[in-house]
């Protein structure tokens, strides 16, 4: 019995030797091959790392919340972005998905004009190709679950029937709706952005806009660009093509996921309309039409637009929020001389034709003598 013991006693030290053994052997090759052989640019950059990178991004984590938010309290942004000379540029720079939406004390008062824009204008204001339903369900997921309740968690809560909007005391459901449209909807009536969804066209050259919700377009009827490429959406902005074109498709076609962009513009607009589907432009053989300008109602309208891609379906997503000035607050601020001379610059920049598609020829002396005086 005792040599019994002893052989097992044996057998298992000899056991335990030989896994000691093989860890160690696997330990010595492992560090040879880091020492030996390095990772490939492919091995470095693969697929699926870059990816999961990039997910990460629209995780809760990476969302700088706004704790202590109170929209009540909180003034609209100002831009002023005119400049002496115009110049027909992407003028993009970088942001950050935390910086996508901005909400402000306008915030209930705006989406009560959203909400009758939507009744009065649904068909203009709306629109969705069946094949925008994968990706406005993953922008709705996305912005219902972890953005919004995320960055302006005083806001925005989750509850057991979906996510309370303390604002406005609505509840958003969980899941998207079945039916496309409905979705845009609910976000038209719960954010105050415009959100345009953007698909590769299916040549495969350029991409075309499959779905919308626009409240507040500037001068133009979003369903007559609906189905429409990027390209051809632009086409009566004078100098897109040759200025722009090849650049904005190229930007498009090679922006990566995680990766936001945003922009601002500016017009001057002789009424206070948010919803302008058409009027703020005049078209190459277009004669203007002699009009008494009110310059009480007539604004510096700017928009803040944002471009990023989804990671899922990797849709673009165009974004943008209109902000209304009055001149008298341009004036008070002691910036009436430089948006003149900006109105003098829109002749005398990289597309002199500016001025008239922007209808300077009907408001911009008027404008200008107000300012200045």
């Amino acid at each position: 019995m005792a040599l019994l013991n002893l052989n097992i006693w044996w057998l298992q030290l000899v056991a335990v030797v030989i896994i000691a053994a093989g860890i160690a052997l696997g330990k010595a090759r492992a560090s040879k091959t880091r020492e030996g052989k390095q990772p490939t640019k492919d091995q470095k950059q693969s697929p699926d790392a870059s990816n999961d990178e990039a997910l990460a991004q629209y995780e809760a984590s990476a969302i700088v919340p706004l704790s202590n938010f109170d929209w009540q309290l909180t003034e609209p942004l100002k831009f002023r972005n005119f400049k002496p000379k115009y110049h027909l540029t992407m003028g993009l720079s970088n942001s950050t998905l935390s910086e996508l939406i901005e909400v402000d004390h306008t915030y209930l008062s705006r989406l009560d004009i959203r909400k009758q824009i939507l009744k009065d204008h649904h068909d203009i204001a709306i629109q969705a190709s069946p094949a925008i339903k994968p990706a406005i369900d993953e922008l709705y997921i996305w912005l219902t679950r972890t953005y919004l309740p995320t960055r302006f968690p005083t806001m925005f809560s989750w509850s057991d029937l979906g996510v309370i909007n303390r604002a406005t005391g609505l509840i958003l459901p969980i899941e998207p709706p079945a039916d496309p449209v409905h979705t845009f909807e609910i976000l038209g009536e719960n954010v105050d952005n415009d959100l345009l969804l953007l698909l590769p066209s299916e040549d495969g050259d350029g991409y075309v806009l499959k779905g919308y919700v626009t409240c507040f377009p500037a001068g133009f009827n979003t369903k007559e660009k609906f189905e429409k490429k990027l390209r051809d959406i632009h086409e009566p902005v004078p100098g897109y093509k040759e200025k722009l074109e090849k650049s904005m498709d190229r930007f498009f076609d090679k922006l990566e996921i995680g990766k936001v962009v945003k922009r601002s513009n500016w017009s001057i607009t002789t009424h206070g309309r948010l919803f302008a589907a058409s009027g703020n432009h005049l078209y190459e053989g277009e004669i203007p039409e002699i009009e008494e300008v009110d310059l009480e109602n007539t604004f510096l309208r700017c928009e803040r637009q944002t471009l990023h891609r989804l990671p899922k379906t990797r849709a673009l997503v165009f974004s943008f929020k209109t902000y209304m000035y009055a001149l008298e607050d341009i004036k008070e601020e002691g910036l009436g001389e430089d948006l003149a001379n900006a109105i003098d610059g829109l002749k005398e920049g990289s597309v002199p034709t500016m001025h008239f598609y922007k209808r300077g020829v009907i408001w911009g002396e008027a404008v200008k003598a107000y300012l200045r005086e």
